[in-house]
């Protein structure tokens, strides 16, 4: 028997403010490159002998730079293909977060659940005191629900009443 979803949902880094964080190191070199471009052909003649440096494009860079250049646009991709989707079926709620994180709870384990408003709790999956896991990508809303065993969750969610039904059915 084909399992019937309640709620589906799929929530993605979508913050302008925080695309511009990490772009602000591209964009500036972008700048810089461009700036060094007008002005080593814009006339220049640093010495007697005539020629423009441009030794920026042949220079050679550090192992250290190489690293730091592959972490930067592992992390960007890593973000742009990341998200938070939250499956809400018969008999369970299925998290899976990032690329990588998977979470199944089942619902008959749910024993009280509500809409939260919430300050910043950061981003990924954190512990947090009052709120036991956190499931975030973006928002202040979600749904915060607590297990049979004392677990506490909360789902960063954009549509955070239609969450809340789909665990009441």
């Amino acid at each position: 028997m084909k399992e019937k979803i309640r709620f589906k949902e799929t929530q993605k880094f979508t913050q302008w403010w925080l695309w511009l964080i990490i772009l602000a190191p591209i964009i500036i070199a972008a700048f810089n490159i461009v700036g060094s471009i007008l002005y080593v052909f814009g006339g220049y003649t640093p010495d007697d002998s005539g020629n423009a440096s441009i030794s920026w494009i042949s220079g050679r860079i550090s192992m250290v730079q190489f690293i730091f250049v592959v972490i930067y646009i592992l992390t960007i991709l890593f973000l742009a293909f990341s998200k938070l989707k939250i499956v809400i079926s018969n008999n369970e709620i299925r998290i899976n977060h990032l690329l990588f994180f998977k979470k199944v709870i089942r619902l008959s384990d749910v024993v009280d659940h509500r809409i939260t408003d919430y300050d910043f709790v950061g981003y990924g999956i954190r512990k947090n005191k009052k709120y036991g896991t956190v499931y975030n990508v973006k928002g202040k809303e979600g749904v915060t629900f607590t297990l049979k065993n004392g677990e506490k969750y909360l789902i960063g969610s954009q549509k955070a009443e239609q969450f809340l039904k789909s665990l009441s059915k």
